[in-house]
């Protein structure tokens, strides 16, 4: 089995070699530079070494140098693979200092084994016979420096060109970058337009852009451009007149995406070529799931050429553009439906309070004693609720179920509501259906709010003495206990049929002695302090 040293200062590389070596029967070692491939075949000289060229503390040119200054090691065949010199005189080289063959990077494991064997039966045969005399050291490092300076070179030229590509795609990264974070934040069309303009210009160094709006199939409705002074502003204006150049045209109807137009060729007498000395202009669809809404035009200076990737980085900033203005169109479009919605709000509003002053009304045309009673319920309900801070759809509903608290009294008959004595204990039960018929109205009626149930509780206590279900505790909506309380207060501190006022103290004197009995304690306490600190008055 042949013994070979694999030398590679790249791992991927020695690993690989490795391996399709073992699979057709070698023994690998391996060596990262001509040092310690030295050190291994100083120790057991092998079969064979396949180098590479360029590695750091020694390349394969001087480890091949070394190996035939050695006389132990002189005989060792060696075999330069290598992706790095690649070119005739490298390979001249090579075999001027002693190497059996060169083979360049990169084989197909078996067409590289194939030409493996075919040099080692050769080498064995003698037919391959390393040089007798190999190259002067003078000559070697003379022809040795010329190479490594000229490769050097190669890479400082490819390193300028890797970096001026990096400037470039970073201008164009810094173009998009720039457009996406503007659709982000900002919500103008315009605004949006000149800016997207205007981080082209900045970011990539075009001579101008334009970006227009489409208002119908083939005309424009808004036209902006950077830098907006001068022949950038001649060229929106005439396209704001429908005076299209024929390559515009021709991506309307095309509906090509991208679109490079090449001055000696084309656009004969159009405004880009006119006013542009540059060499192309470029024109990309703004669309939108199909529907096209306007056209983004570049004038190229004659220092830029658009390659692939800005190609397709710019038809990104087509679309990302195109997504902006739709996400705006969308915005203002759920703008006026929600003002319409607000308007139809109000109205409905407005239309649902008449009705429900009316049928207060008609209440109190019933019960005159007790006029004012329901607005003055919902005066101090609604200022309760505030107190609490609930929130303000829950303050609204309070206040319109405290304007119709009452309602079901229209079901009490008028000689007992108006009753100057002491209610018998069946024109009491006849009273407290009032809540139950209150509900009964009202579930007709299609309210945004469940204001049949808040007035259906309102007569509901704590502990379960109230009516007309003797619900307990949470069972009773807030908005419920907000307006018992009310109720009680206003109601002690009026005139009745049966009894003269009184008096807001007694009112107050009766919820804090009931305060977490009948009545909700927060409620309570909220009450007191409205009266008696705040000052609070019907």
């Amino acid at each position: 089995m042949r013994r070979v040293i694999v030398v590679d200062d790249a791992k991927e590389n020695r690993y690989l070699s490795q391996k399709i070596l073992e699979g057709y029967n070698y023994t690998v070692e391996t060596a990262s530079n001509g040092v310690e491939a030295l050190e291994i075949a100083r120790k057991k000289p092998p079969d064979m070494i396949i180098t590479d060229t360029l590695m750091p503390k020694m390349d394969g040119f001087q480890l091949c140098r070394e190996l035939k200054k050695d006389e132990k090691l002189k005989g060792i065949p060696v075999l330069f693979y290598s992706a790095t010199y690649t070119d005739k005189e490298s390979e001249k080289l090579a075999l001027g200092i002693g190497a059996v063959g060169y083979i360049v990077k990169p084989q197909e494991p078996g067409v590289f084994i194939k030409i493996l064997n075919k040099i080692w039966d050769k080498y064995s045969k003698g037919e391959i016979k390393p040089t007798e005399k190999p190259l002067e050291e003078k000559v070697y490092m003379k022809t040795y420096n010329e190479r490594l300076i000229r490769k050097l070179e190669d890479k400082m030229l490819d390193l300028e060109k890797s970096e001026k590509r990096i400037k470039y795609l970073y201008s164009v990264l810094n173009a998009v970058r720039g457009v996406n974070q503007l659709i982000v934040k900002e919500r103008d069309k315009g605004i949006l337009l000149q800016k997207a303009c205007d981080i082209l210009i900045g970011a990539r160094g075009y001579n101008a852009a334009w970006l227009g709006l489409l208002k119908d199939e083939n005309t424009f409705g808004v036209v902006v451009g950077s830098p907006p002074k001068g022949d950038v502003s001649r060229f929106c204006k005439q396209m704001l007149k429908g005076d299209n150049p024929p390559c515009i045209e021709r991506t309307f109807i095309q509906k090509v995406p991208f679109t490079v137009m090449e001055r000696p060729r084309d656009c004969e007498g159009c405004i880009l070529k006119s006013t542009y000395p540059g060499k192309e202009s470029v024109i990309m669809r703004i669309a939108y799931n199909g529907k096209l809404l306007g056209l983004l035009i570049l004038s190229l200076a004659p220092s830029i050429s658009v390659k692939d990737e800005e190609k397709y980085l710019l038809i990104e900033v087509a679309n990302d553009i195109a997504f902006g203005l739709h996400n705006i169109e969308m915005e203002e479009k759920d703008k006026i439906l929600k003002q319409k919605l607000q308007l139809s709000y109000q109205k409905l509003q407005k239309t649902m309070e008449g009705a429900i002053n009316t049928i207060a009304k008609i209440v109190e045309t019933k019960d005159p004693y007790t006029s004012g009673h329901q607005q003055r319920v919902s005066k101090l309900a609604e200022t309760i609720a505030r107190k609490m801070k609930l929130p303000q759809e829950k303050i609204e509903r309070i206040r319109i179920s405290s304007l119709v608290h009452d309602v079901g009294k229209i079901s009490v008959p008028a000689e007992i509501l108006n009753k100057p004595t002491k209610l018998t204990e069946i024109e009491f039960n006849l009273i407290k259906d009032h809540s139950q018929a209150g509900y009964d109205i009202l579930k007709l009626i299609k309210f945004p709010w469940p204001i049949e149930k808040i007035v259906l509780q309102h007569h509901e206590r704590l502990e379960g003495s109230g009516y007309p279900r003797g619900l307990k505790g949470e069972d009773i909506i807030i908005e419920a206990r907000i307006i018992g309380v009310a109720d009680v207060v206003e109601a002690m501190s009026s005139h009745r049929p049966y009894r003269p006022a009184l008096g807001v103290g007694a009112a107050l004197e009766e919820i804090s002695k009931n305060k977490g009995i009948l009545y909700d304690p927060e409620v309570v306490d909220i009450c007191i302090k409205l009266v008696r600190e705040k000052g609070f008055e019907f």
